[in-house]
């Protein structure tokens, strides 16, 4: 479910599907001109999976709306060999036209976001199951706590959202926090590592830009376990 066709979001996931970009990421940027995205487009021509990865990403982030505003038909044939039509059928396409030049979107800047972000997500109810998750949705938002990509797997499953993550980043997240809309309502359940807590936000958080850290240290700084080469094998 989604809400909200007003509603705009940072994530650290690139999307994939219909997306812009301002010219100073293809040109490369003033302060680091060794970034620019052109130099070296897509050399194996999956460029969703390659913008994704952290050597090219580089901590930048997307703004995505809560409402999407593409639809994939690619439901036959396609390179993800149909295996996430399921998810791909029930996006709910936006039908409202939003006059966003009239909206005023100064809280996307990064430390406004960051900050209201994390009050939001900090302040939730903090339960321990799905079962309660569920019930305490109906009158404000709630947290579930995952402490490793398996186990976010799981939640992700139960929730009917999608479970797959790139480079330890998983779809739609920001600073590793998934949300999910259940029920009719105006609350979020939000899936999160285990960092998260009431009191004051880390001092990286929506700051992670130019850090360019590999998978291992991004999840070290989730707070999440790191599978072995046995488990990584078996589960991802």
């Amino acid at each position: 479910h989604v809400a909200g066709p007003k509603r705009l979001v940072r994530s650290d996931f690139f999307p994939g599907l219909g997306w812009m970009m301002p010219r100073r990421v293809w040109d490369g940027d003033d302060s680091h001109p060794n970034t620019a995205l052109k130099s070296n487009w897509a050399p194996n021509g999956y460029w969703d999976d390659w913008i994704r990865e952290p050597n090219i990403r580089l901590g930048r982030q997307v703004l995505r709306p809560e409402v999407s505003r593409t639809f994939h038909f690619g439901n036959i044939h396609g390179v993800s060999q149909n295996d996430v039509e399921h998810n791909i059928n029930q996006i709910l396409l936006d039908r409202v036209d939003v006059q966003w030049e009239k909206e005023d979107l100064l809280y996307l800047k990064p430390d406004l976001f960051a900050a209201s972000y994390w009050r939001r997500v900090s302040n939730a109810k903090l339960v321990s199951s799905e079962a309660d998750a569920k019930f305490y949705i109906a009158h404000s938002d709630v947290r579930l706590v995952y402490t490793s990509l398996y186990d976010f797997e799981t939640l992700a499953l139960n929730f009917d959202v999608m479970k797959d993550e790139k480079a330890g980043i998983a779809r739609t997240s920001y600073e590793g926090i998934v949300e999910v809309r259940y029920g009719r309502g105006e609350f979020i359940i939000f899936l999160t590592p285990p960092y998260v807590s009431e009191g004051s936000s880390p001092s990286s958080f929506g700051k992670k830009a130019w850090m360019n850290l590999d998978k291992t240290a991004l999840l070290q700084s989730f707070g999440l376990s790191i599978p072995s080469e046995e488990d990584w094998q078996l589960n991802y």
